[in-house]
């Protein structure tokens, strides 16, 4: 096998991807595929269930993504390594907060930045490289390339070749490995794979006709031009690339410094929280909890103190304190809100009426009770049966919900005579 796919779309990358993770994984198994890289439009959100099927089916597994710059233009990164995928995470983030509901953006001044342990593609048709050498605009076309081995370094950027017998297909190649030669930038051939089979084709016109609310025949434009789309035989691509090998060669170098595995290399770092001088997340946490039990119950009781104790063991064992402060702090603005729209005495205090309800096993932590993220009292008679909540068994994170108040944030806040984004105005005050 000579040969990665390093562009590879799901559908998760939503309406733009006609084959499942399990669907393609088996074909590149079928087809002798050591190594594929998952890049689903400007999202990870199938990135850990691909990590596990490629584990398990014995797949070498490369997660990226094909990020939308604020110009519109398309670029393909891929995460060699954890702080590759924190950066990926990062420029992700940032695309979304940028861009409009469903429309990502990410604004190209923040790449030179977050390049760490990131190899960058120049992209499909839609990439910028692609568009200004289609245009001829080759003295442009230079100096981005020049501009991207500056950010990524020569060993991490790649001129991306596609060859899906479209028209300009030919013409496009030819240029950018003159571009390439020009300015020392290495090529790497993708296959822009939307879909596992060239049967599947007429799944992905149909989503992208969903997309654009079209009918088929009003969306020539939009759709591909035809059925090359679909994951490729080597045999097929050596004879596509037959006129420049080094391009399929490439691909092989590039999955090798993909060494990420998120099935064991992901491990959650849990943020810090800005304490006031003299307490750390730990400490301040307790103190928190100290007062609110006392305002609670008038005084810490046995059952109380050894209640905590316990959670407390287990948070500090699992560096939970940063984590459910942040929680606290959303849980205050909620507070606010309900007490905005009149819907809570301002004199109460957040564990009498919180705007949070918690679910699960979460509903068991006193810590939890007492900081406002659940309603209910653990240590209420007869509330419930004993339950204890058990960071081991259910992974990092409990399972909260203080966005799902009682009446803080309306589904449809303008049937509140509210403006539609109003309710969400406090989130600009959560901390970084």
């Amino acid at each position: 096998m000579c040969y990665a796919e390093l562009h590879c779309h799901s559908y998760y990358s939503f309406h733009d991807g006609a084959s499942s993770l399990e669907e393609l994984m088996l074909r590149a198994k079928e087809l002798g595929y050591h190594s594929l890289a998952v890049t689903d439009h400007d999202n990870l959100c199938g990135a850990m269930r691909f990590a596990q099927l490629a584990k398990s089916l014995e797949i070498h597994g490369i997660i990226g993504a094909e990020i939308t710059l604020q110009n519109g233009f398309h670029l393909t990164l891929l995460a060699k390594d954890r702080k590759g995928y924190a950066n990926l995470c990062r420029l992700i983030t940032a695309a979304q907060n940028s861009g409009e509901r469903n429309d990502p953006s990410l604004p190209p001044e923040l790449l030179p930045e977050h390049t760490a342990g990131l190899i960058a593609l120049s992209g499909c048709p839609r990439g910028e490289l692609a568009q200004l050498v289609a245009k001829s605009r080759l003295p442009r076309a230079t100096r981005l390339v020049k501009r991207y081995l500056d950010w990524f370094g020569t060993d991490n950027y790649y001129i991306e070749l596609q060859q899906n017998l479209a028209y300009g297909d030919t013409a496009r190649n030819i240029a950018l490995l003159k571009l390439a030669g020009e300015t020392g930038a290495r090529v790497a051939a993708t296959g822009n794979v939307h879909y596992h089979v060239r049967e599947r084709y007429q799944l992905q016109d149909c989503l992208v006709a969903v997309k654009n609310c079209k009918s088929l025949e009003e969306t020539h434009r939009e759709r591909r031009p035809n059925s090359e789309y679909y994951l490729h035989p080597v045999d097929e691509l050596e004879s596509l690339f037959k006129d420049c090998p080094e391009a399929l060669e490439n691909t092989l170098d590039i999955a090798e410094r993909c060494t990420l595995d998120l099935t064991k290399d992901l491990s959650y770092i849990f943020p810090d929280y800005p304490t006031p001088e003299g307490f750390t997340p730990q400490s301040h946490l307790e103190k928190l909890c100290y007062e609110a039990a006392v305002r609670r119950y008038g005084s810490i009781t046995p059952p109380v103190q050894k209640r905590l104790d316990e959670e407390f063991a287990l948070i500090k064992k699992y560096s939970l304190a940063g984590f459910l402060l942040m929680y606290h702090e959303v849980i205050k603005l909620g507070r606010e809100v309900m007490i905005d729209l009149g819907l809570s005495d301002p004199s109460l205090t957040l564990e009498e009426n919180p705007p949070g309800r918690g679910r699960g096993s979460s509903v068991a932590l006193l810590v939890g009770y007492l900081i406002g993220l659940s309603h209910i009292d653990p240590l209420h008679p007869g509330a419930f049966p004993p339950r204890r909540y058990h960071v081991q068994r259910a992974g990092y994170r409990p399972r909260f919900s203080p966005l799902h108040p009682r009446g803080a944030y309306p589904a449809h806040p303008r049937k509140m005579g509210l403006a539609a984004r109003r309710p969400y105005r406090h989130h600009r005050h959560l901390p970084d």
